[in-house]
Order: C-alpha cells, then structure tokens, then sequence
C-alpha cells in the first residue's frame, strides 16, 4: 500500500479488504471464544453446564467487542492505510486470536469463584501458582494488545492528511489514543500485582484492577480539561445582550 493513495472520503480497495479481513477475524475469535468451552451435550447435567457459561461467554464477548469498536473507529477516523498502519492492523489480528483463550479460562475461573463455585470453571486453576500465571498471562497480553492500538492512533496523528485524517478529527485521535494508554496501563498494573498481592488471601484484586478502567478516564478527561483551560462542564455559549429600547 503506497502513502501516495487518494485523500478522497473513498477508501482504496486495499483497505476496504484489509478491514474485512479484520472483521472476518474478530468474529473467528468469538467463535473460538465458544468453542473453547464447548462440550458435547448427553443429558439436562450438561445443558445446565452450558448454560452456566453464558455469563463468562458474554463477558469475554463484551471485551473482544471493545477492540472491535477500537479498529473500526480507527478506520473511520483514518480511512487510508499505508504499510505500517497496514502491519500494526494485522498485528491486531494475530493477537486477538492468541489473546482469546487466556481470556475464556480467566473469565470462567472468575464468574465460578464469585459464584461461589455454583457457575462452571473452578477446575480450571487448580494453585495459586497458576493463577499468578493466568493473570501475568492475561495482563501482559492486553497491555499489548492495547498498545498496539496506542500506536495505531498515534500513527494517525503523525500522518495527517496522508492517513485520511481530517483536521476536525485530531482531537478526537489524541483521546482515542490517551485512552489506550490508560488501558495499556491497567494491563500492566494487573500483571505486576498478581506478583505483589498475596493471592491466596486477595485472589480477585488483579482482576479487579480492570474495572479502574473508567476511574482512569474520568481522571484522564479531567487532566485534560485543565490543560486546556477548562472545566468540568463545558462553557455556556455566550449570547448577545438584548438591545436597550431606550
């Protein structure tokens, strides 16, 4: 794919097949979210085993939809590709498609331990050494996976108009961006505490850090706001004073 491609709002045929072929691969990656804890059903035991799985199933469903929503609103914001943006797409693919089945074992362990054992998957980490593992596993894989978008949406600022990026766009890329920081973090935070954390007594807290996620945006949005001379709520528009009849 060549910088030179069209600045025009029609996307080149490379990219809208690149884009298909990361759709296609993101719906592949919910379908190996399902079989991952497929069974085959023989009586009503295992009907209600399955059905237990719902739960974990919508959970890493919800996830592997929110890096869905972050490639597609990155082909809207910057709809011509060239190589890196190219590489940095497929490389999304190829961790996405790794990144589902630590996610399938880490989201059934986690609804069967708040369960408290009555949903399925407390069998499937069996020591404390495991699930330190697990979440090293899991953190380190959507740190990465997050940061790539990181640089997909930097990659966008940098190029510009050559990446198809309108001026009126660039504030909206730079949160975009700033927000994959922030989810880059919490992977890592998460990572590096199963290591600190007594899990024996404290199992839930690197899978709790997850749910800061939306704290670290509301602080993120504030930092910003004060760094641009605003506050919390946005301006009034200011309208003309009536004129004075007399």
């Amino acid at each position: 794919m060549s910088d030179s491609a069209p600045k025009s709002g029609i996307r080149p045929v490379e990219t809208e097949r690149l884009d298909a072929f990361v759709d296609a691969s993101f719906a592949f990656a919910v379908t190996l979210l399902i079989i991952a804890g497929a069974e085959p059903l023989h009586d009503f035991g295992d009907l209600m085993r399955a059905l237990g799985r719902i739960p974990a199933f919508a959970a890493g469903f919800g996830l592997v939809v929110m890096f869905w929503l972050g490639h597609r609103n990155y082909g809207r914001l910057a709809p011509i590709r060239d190589s890196w943006s190219a590489t940095l797409s497929l490389a999304i693919v190829f961790m996405i498609l790794i990144y589902v089945f630590p996610l399938r074992l880490l989201t059934e362990a986690g609804m069967a331990y708040f369960s408290g054992g009555r949903l399925p998957g407390r069998e499937l980490i069996g020591s404390i050494q495991q699930l330190r593992d697990v979440y090293t596993i899991y953190g380190v894989g959507f740190a990465f996976l997050s940061w790539l978008y990181f640089l997909l949406y930097g990659h966008a600022l940098k190029r510009g108009t050559v990446a198809g990026l309108a001026d009126d766009d660039r504030d909206e890329a730079e949160e975009s961006r700033a927000i994959w920081g922030v989810i880059t973090a919490t992977g890592l935070l998460s990572a590096g505490l199963a290591w600190i954390i007594p899990l024996g007594d404290l199992p839930w807290i690197p899978g709790f850090t997850y749910w800061l996620i939306p704290f670290g945006l509301y602080f993120l949005n504030l930092f910003e706001r004060r760094r641009h001379g605003r506050g919390i709520l946005r301006p009034r528009k200011k309208t003309a004073a009536p004129e004075n009849p007399a």
